[in-house]
């Protein structure tokens, strides 16, 4: 049986014995920290992974939270390799799906018949719930064809873990478009929608090959710029907001002039919690940017 597995432990003797187990038949993956093994979870799509219950950076559990919300890694079975029977109780507690626990000390049989088992339930849950063809359709929004909030925050959540691990800058920026009600209600809606797939292909034409794009709200934005430190932020909401303003957009032949409020924030990516909570502080500066008047750019 082929398989690919994540090994995610602090403690060597662990890491050895389940390599000791795994790897003559399998590829075998290793993180040192939980941070670590989100990444590589992502990145490297392991069949199954084993995960020690305390890691530095984050704790298996909030490892395991954190890939249980991610599309990627949702489905991916997962053997927690508890140290004692305290740790099995929160295991159990936390009532993960697609979970398993096993407590030490670990037998090297066990350990493989266990593995074996997780193969097979990610192969069975595969079948079961597979992935449609137009899966891509499920992540994006249909009018702007940019990705949807629900995913945005999936991909927050994967870039914040990146920033805090090798220590780079990430900012995000939320995009709204003025007055668009009043377009809505002197033009119509379809009027509206055009602006709104206007401004998403603005946004497409300045956002640099690193950022990611979506629709936040009704009339949000929401770009999420990696390795961006605050000067950037501002550098590219100020492109934006002018690329906007100087766009004729041509909604049913109506030529209408749009702006945009831009809200910002970023961090220099040393503390995850404060990269989780970018999001909130670009919403605060965008309710100042709208209460100043709008068209402008507010940053935290």
């Amino acid at each position: 049986m082929a398989g690919k597995f994540l090994i995610a432990s602090t403690n060597p003797a662990i890491v050895r014995e389940a390599q000791t187990a795994l790897r003559e038949q399998y590829e075998v993956l290793v993180a040192t920290d939980g941070l670590e093994a989100v990444d590589l979870a992502l990145d490297h799509r392991p069949d199954a992974i084993l995960l020690s219950v305390a890691l530095a950076g984050l704790n298996g559990l909030d490892v395991a939270r954190a890939l249980r919300a991610l599309d990627l890694t949702e489905h991916v079975p997962i053997i927690f390799l508890a140290a004692n029977r305290e740790e099995t109780r929160q295991v159990s507690e936390a009532r993960l799906p697609f979970a398993d626990c096993l407590t030490a000390p670990f037998e090297s049989a066990e350990l493989t018949a266990r593995a074996e088992a997780a193969l097979r339930t990610g192969e069975n849950v595969t079948a079961l719930r597979p992935r449609s063809a137009d899966t891509l359709l499920a992540i994006l929004d249909p009018l702007t064809r940019l990705y949807h909030r629900r995913y945005l925050l999936h991909l927050l959540a994967y870039e914040s873990a990146r920033s805090a691990r090798y220590q780079t800058p990430l900012a995000v920026l939320l995009a709204d478009i003025d007055n668009l009600k009043e377009i809505n209600r002197q033009y119509g809606v379809l009027a509206g929608d055009n602006v709104l797939v206007e401004v998403a292909q603005l946004l497409r034409k300045v956002a640099r090959a690193p950022d990611i794009l979506g629709r936040s709200h009704t009339q949000d934005f929401m770009i999420l710029a990696p390795q961006t430190d605050a000067h950037g932020a501002r550098t590219l909401a100020d492109r934006l907001c002018q690329t906007i303003s100087d766009h004729h957009f041509i909604a049913e032949k109506l030529d209408l002039h749009v702006t945009v409020s831009i809200g910002g924030a970023s961090t220099d990516g040393s503390d995850l919690s404060e990269n989780l909570a970018l999001l909130g502080r670009a919403e605060g500066a965008l309710e100042r940017a709208k209460r100043a008047g709008k068209h402008r750019v507010e940053m935290e």
